[in-house]
């Protein structure tokens, strides 16, 4: 009997594993071949975190302290946003250079883990449905949209696959007052995910609600409300170290904006081609819709909870102002991140009508005219989905060419959809008129279920197929340049995804996620470097600001480098070079006054450069020369409170040239910049073309991949003739040409006092002679408040410089240096997790010891409290967005 059970569980996750090692077979996708399914956001932020992760675990970086991304920042809240799943260990025993292929992998584990669950849930809650029954809906939910959409951001199928035993905790806790499987089942998907929790909690103020006014029972809904909140209470103390540090980390990013502006902006419904089909991809929710209205007054009262709750669920897939409040109030991409949970409920619904045909049809047998009848539906759909992918697969595999649907691909979808919809409503049909036995309904349920899996696999899965090994490249570019000083390495241009950079195992600049710090982007925007969005590049600056911030290293496209600079590594795409005049990470500053130069001027960013150097090397020696353009062609130029260009025939067609007499050695650099944002795009966007010497030196200047300062190259001796081609009329904070002195900075970078650092650990660490007593340790690293100092085994004040940036006070002499770092939260975090464990663990065993009694006074308290959270949750998500779209 218990293997019987064993069997019945892993039938599901053994399902799922053959249909997706067949579209793996199709796609020549690995263990087949050489393609991943990897794409956009997995090959952006998974991957890269992923290698991260491994060099952690082999104690080659530290989850607190990580150089290898944004300069220095926490991976704390990195790895709780993204990677933090017990799957994740498994990189451990897989090479870098194989983690896009691994993606096959661990997608297909995630998705056999969540029919494992749903079966295991579907087995506890419904003891009716048979096994064939049970399997395909598990595998469902496998296949269903949430997953199809979402599996690039793999760690939110592990909240999927641990929502149906969040479901059996609460049961549990509501019918027979038992909190442990709820308190557990709920910290796990806090620490998985931390950002999707905010919508499981959404969820679970609601349903509570709704489960406690309408299906519990009279005499316990006092007593399920007051364990439903010390159990709430209880798992989010132990889950403190979690979230608190990771909120404070997302509250400190540029990502956070007015929520009021992102209700009002965009329209009231939503984009149906995109937000729809994460729920159509599961038909059988359809027909299990339409049968439970035709026979509601039928059926069993229970049943109507997870109705309510699929259609509470659904409507902010359609309305996109609800939508956005359901996503902390804005996103910028997969617009249905709840969706797991709408898609549950309506399979549970399914689930539900299927148990209870089951019970009255014990003896139903089929006649051949209802099992033809079957066999004609389901053939209907095996001929749609035939028809659909030899003549529209282009059209209707848009989704993974652009993160977005379209009309042409919804029809298509809609389409198949419906006949699938139809198809489970012929079979649940007959089999509820016992027109069909038991074991053929099971059978044509199952051909069905795989018919909806190969077509949504095969749309969203099959088509993002490319080639695994394309970034082998760039992953051969680590471990190799022989230096074990404190240095950083930087792109020349964007080559590849910012964040493959610190998971080379490099010290670097660049990041991209939903935790980039605002203090550290917007510092990089004032020093020139390029960023859009969430992503911050290492590409753009000058040579000054390349060597206060220690980036010592370049990689480059092959060929493209400069005479002179040192290769240290080259192969078939890239190589790396060492830059001349650079410091390392860490030097010192000699200052009067420290706080002159606690922010950056509000100025141009070139003339933010001269600030610098004047700043950080103590001199008046003049780096930068700014130069006014020679010839205006068809351009009226003004500069007074901001930089214009425009038209004065609006002929659409002009340019401006610098005619530059350069002696001795300089480099030239242009800029065009406007206003500190996160914007995806600028409206000085594709302003200009410029030319050098006649030759282009960029297209479309400033773009999103090179809006920083731009290199006009190094000239020596001659005069250079500055092409820029004006596109569009432009209105901007910062503009024109400068040229650096190469001696200049190759003096004050060689009489500057190095300090000899290396990273410890989650410490900085190392020495450094100070010549006097207004001698400053700069170490181009944001301050986050999680750092702590010491100077000669003395606390050290840590002084914000340059906006973000940190310096600390040195003694005259040799100074041993110590910089500690712990996230914000994490100390206070870990305690009350602490505190929150050990609480859990006395509850538990006082319950036992008849404890609720002493407690039971707090019911009316608790349920007064109860009904004011949940009509307040109501209101905040379903009504307030509402009101603030209509007033505006």
């Amino acid at each position: 009997m218990q293997m019987k059970r064993t069997a019945s569980f892993l039938l599901a996750p053994v399902s799922v594993m053959f249909i997706m090692l067949s579209v793996f077979f199709v796609g020549r996708m690995f263990p087949f071949g050489y393609n991943t399914l990897s794409w956009c956001d997995m090959n952006q932020q998974v991957i890269p975190f992923l290698m991260d992760f491994k060099d952690i675990l082999s104690g080659k970086a530290n989850m607190f302290l990580n150089m290898q991304n944004a300069g220095g920042m926490s991976f704390w809240g990195v790895f709780l946003f993204f990677i933090s799943s017990p799957f994740s260990l498994l990189v451990a025993f897989v090479n870098k250079a194989d983690f896009y292929l691994f993606m096959n992998i661990l997608v297909l584990l995630k998705m056999m883990t969540c029919a494992l669950t749903a079966s295991v849930f579907f087995h506890f809650r419904f003891k009716h449905l048979g096994m064939l029954q049970n399997t395909a809906i598990s595998v469902m939910y496998a296949f269903c949209g949430y997953t199809m959409f979402y599996y690039q951001n793999q760690v939110w199928l592990d909240v999927m696959y641990l929502f149906p035993i969040l479901l059996i905790g609460l049961i549990k806790l509501t019918e027979e007052g038992n909190i442990l499987l709820y308190v557990l089942s709920f910290s796990a998907i806090l620490t998985v995910n931390f950002y999707l929790s905010y919508m499981v909690s959404v969820f679970l103020m609601l349903s509570a609600g709704v489960y406690v006014c309408f299906f519990a029972k009279k005499g316990i809904r006092r007593k399920n409300i007051l364990l439903l909140g010390i159990s709430t209470l209880i798992t989010a103390l132990i889950t403190c170290v979690v979230w608190l540090p990771s909120l404070m980390q997302y509250v400190a990013s540029a990502r956070t904006g007015n929520l009021f502006t992102s209700l009002r902006v965009g329209g009231l419904i939503s984009r149906l081609d995109t937000t729809f089909p994460v729920i159509l991809c599961s038909g059988a929710i359809f027909s299990a819709l339409i049968l439970y209205l035709l026979f509601a007054s039928q059926l069993r009262p229970k049943i109507g909870f997870p109705f309510i709750i699929f259609l509470l669920t659904v409507i902010p897939v359609f309305i996109e102002p609800i939508n956005k409040m359901w996503q902390t109030g804005n996103y910028q991409a997969f617009p249905v991140r709840y969706g797991y949970i709408t898609i549950f409920f309506g399979l549970i619904l399914f689930a539900a009508l299927l148990s209870e045909i089951n019970q009255e049809n014990r003896l139903a047998s089929s006649n051949s005219i209802s099992v033809f009848g079957g066999m004609l539906a389901v053939s209907a759909v095996f001929l749609a989905e035939c028809l659909i992918f030899y003549k529209e697969y282009d059209v209707v595999t848009v989704y993974t060419e652009t993160l977005w649907g379209n009309s042409a691909s919804f029809r298509f979808i809609l389409l198949f959809s419906l006949a699938a919809g139809l198809a489970y409503l012929v079979l649940l049909l007959l089999y509820k008129f016992n027109l069909m036995s038991r074991i053929a309904f099971s059978v044509l349920l199952c051909v069905m279920v795989v018919l909806e899996c190969v077509f949504n696999s095969g749309i969203y899965i099959a088509s993002s197929a490319n080639n695994g090994e394309a970034q082998s490249s760039v992953i051969d570019l680590s471990e190799r340049i022989p230096d074990d000083s404190f240095y950083r390495v930087k792109t020349e241009e964007k080559y590849f995804d910012v964040n493959l950079m610190g998971s080379l195992g490099y010290n670097t600049l660049s990041h991209y996620t939903s935790l980039t710090g605002q203090d550290f982007m917007f510092t990089m925007k004032k020093l020139g470097y390029s960023s859009y969005w969430m992503e911050v590049n290492s590409n753009g600056g000058t040579k000054l600001t390349d060597a206060i911030m220690g980036n010592r290293y370049t990689i480059l496209r092959k060929g493209t480098a400069i005479s002179g600079e040192k290769q240290i590594y080259q192969n078939e795409k890239y190589e790396i070079r060492e830059t001349d005049d650079t410091l390392p990470v860490g030097f010192v500053i000699h200052a009067d006054q420290i706080g002159a130069f606690k922010t950056l001027p509000d100025t141009t960013r070139l003339k933010t450069q001269q600030f610098l150097f004047e700043s950080l090397f103590h001199t008046k020696d003049k780096l930068f020369t700014y130069y006014e353009p020679t010839v205006f062609n068809n351009i009226a130029y003004s500069s007074d409170n901001k930089y214009s260009l425009t038209y004065p025939d609006n002929s659409a067609e002009g340019s401006i040239v610098y005619r530059i007499p350069v002696e001795g050695t300089e480099t030239l650099y242009f800029d065009c910049f406007d206003r500190l944002s996160n914007s995806l795009i600028e409206h000085i966007n594709s302003s200009f073309n410029i030319l050098v010497n006649g030759l282009t030196v960029q297209d479309d200047y400033p773009n999103q991949s090179n809006n920083g300062i731009l290199n006009l190259g190094t000239y020596r001796n001659q005069t250079v003739e500055v092409e820029i081609q004006v596109l569009k009329e432009v209105n901007a904070k910062s503009f024109g040409i400068a040229g650096l002195q190469d001696d200049v900075l190759k003096k004050a970078v060689g009489t500057t006092a190095t300090a000899q650092l290396k990273q410890s650990g989650n410490k900085i660490i190392g020495t450094a002679d100070a010549a006097d007593d207004r001698s400053y340790l700069f170490l181009p690293v944001t301050d986050d408040k999680g750092y702590t100092a010491t100077v000669n085994g003395n606390q050290a004040n840590i002084y914000s410089v340059l906006d973000s940036m940190m310096a600390i006070k040195l003694n005259k002499g040799k100074n041993e240096i110590s910089v500690s770092y712990i996230p914000p939260g994490f100390q206070l975090g870990i305690s009350l997790s602490v505190l929150g464990i050990v609480i859990f663990i006395l509850f538990l065993i006082l319950l036992k010891r008849g404890f609720y009694q002493k407690i039971q006074f707090l019911e009316i308290p608790a349920t007064v409290l109860f009904a004011l959270l949940c009509i307040g949750v109501f209101a905040a998500v379903y009504i307030f967005p509402l009101i603030i779209f209509y007033w505006r």
